[in-house]
């Protein structure tokens, strides 16, 4: 059986950020994917600028297929849109992003990762986990046949069907909404630097459905909604949107589950550390989940190299992990889960009414979880939001 000291399942982008900084940290890092090409996941492909900076990254042409410098955001009615620029919310570009190719975006953070010594190794399926008194012992499934894996410390960065997390950890109101994205040519979206946004029951039940550029008339298009098929929903979209997709073809066709539930309670055993939506470290009212996922590798991949060098495997000592995430990321997901439970208790009236008292950096500030009990203390004042508000924000 070959050993290493920390082997991640998962080369998505909390994996492949976990494997480069652990093995920064100088250990011996192995990571599996059972794919056999990197970025397979549906993905809308926006990231903000400053996510590529703390992926370590430089904006390459490579991989950045167009640049966004702001939001619009539709009401159910459609009647008043609300703009989000960086001019706007008087941020000086914080709110700028990029869509990204995904397959290449995780190429770039796999070469970053096999430059500091992991190593790959895709068509690698996790089938089973046992542990032992001081190490994990791990099943896989290759293309030679299965084979054994021990590992000092096994990072579970296996999406939503994580093996690691149903095998050791309790996923309490892991909650999965399901979204399905298509990729269109020849669409006329207006502005190509601007991404969409369009609320409502009617438009897409509990959720959202989304516009995202890529350049060129090509653009993801995709829906997320709650307690209803998803696809029904997104062609019903295209269809009232005949103005922008009427010469539209589709180019690809994706579909996957999104953890909204928000944080799971433990993230962290002896041997063993969870990341990305494996673990609910997605924006609950927006469902992103890039930077979050990128954050918490990069702390995971740290953390583990450093309990290594230490010896001490023990969960008290991974807790660093969680412990530093939840400085930011996980504050943030706490209130964006909260933002969610209010807008899924409005009716579409009141979405309506939300568009003519909100601007912009109150939208970005509640989509994100920032500053929440600021906006909520503006929305107490209005009569038609006090209750709700004090019950689901303040509360």
């Amino acid at each position: 059986m070959e050993t290493h000291d920390v082997v991640v399942a998962g080369g998505g982008l909390s994996g492949l950020m976990a494997a480069r900084k652990a093995a920064e940290g100088g250990v011996d890092v192995l990571l599996v994917e059972k794919e056999n090409t990197l970025g397979r996941k549906v993905c809308a492909e926006a990231m903000s600028s400053q996510t590529v900076i703390d992926a370590e990254l430089e904006s390459s042409k490579d991989f950045i297929t167009n640049r966004i410098d702001g939001v619009h955001v539709y009401p159910p009615d459609e009647s008043r849109m609300v703009n989000i620029s960086s001019v706007d919310t008087g941020v000086g570009g914080g709110y700028e992003g990029y869509i990204v190719d995904k397959p290449l975006f995780l190429t770039a953070l796999a070469e970053a990762a096999e430059s500091k010594g992991a190593r790959l190794m895709l068509n690698t399926a996790v089938v089973d986990i046992a542990k032992e008194q001081d190490y994990v012992r791990i099943r896989v499934d290759t293309p030679e046949g299965a084979k054994e894996i021990g590992a000092k410390i096994l990072i579970g960065c296996d999406g939503v069907t994580s093996v690691v997390a149903r095998k050791f950890f309790t996923r309490k109101n892991y909650e999965l909404i399901p979204c399905v994205q298509y990729t269109l040519s020849s669409c006329s979206v207006g502005e190509e630097r601007f991404t969409e946004f369009y609320l409502g029951r009617e438009v897409a039940p509990l959720g959202y459905a989304w516009i995202f550029p890529k350049g060129k008339g090509v653009a993801n298009v995709g829906i997320g909604v709650r307690g209803k098929p998803a696809k029904p929903y997104l062609d019903k979209f295209l269809k009232n949107h005949s103005e922008k997709f009427r010469n539209s073809k589709v180019m690809k066709v994706g579909a996957a589950p999104v953890p909204v539930g928000g944080l799971i309670e433990e993230v962290v055993a002896d041997n063993l550390m969870l990341c990305g939506d494996s673990c609910g470290q997605v924006i609950p009212i927006t469902g992103a989940g890039i930077h979050s996922g990128i954050a918490a590798g990069k702390i995971a991949g740290e953390v583990a190299a450093k309990a290594v060098l230490e010896k001490n495997l023990s969960r008290a000592r991974l807790a660093e992990y969680p412990s530093r995430y939840d400085v930011y990321w996980g504050s943030r997901i706490r209130s964006s889960l909260k933002v969610l439970r209010l807008i899924s208790a409005m009716s579409d009236n009141e979405l309506n009414e939300l568009a003519k008292v909100l601007g912009g950096k109150d939208i970005i500030d509640l989509a994100n979880g920032l500053n929440i009990k600021q906006v909520a203390q503006m929305l107490l004042r209005h009569p038609m939001f006090a209750v709700k508000v004090a019950k689901l924000l303040l509360g």
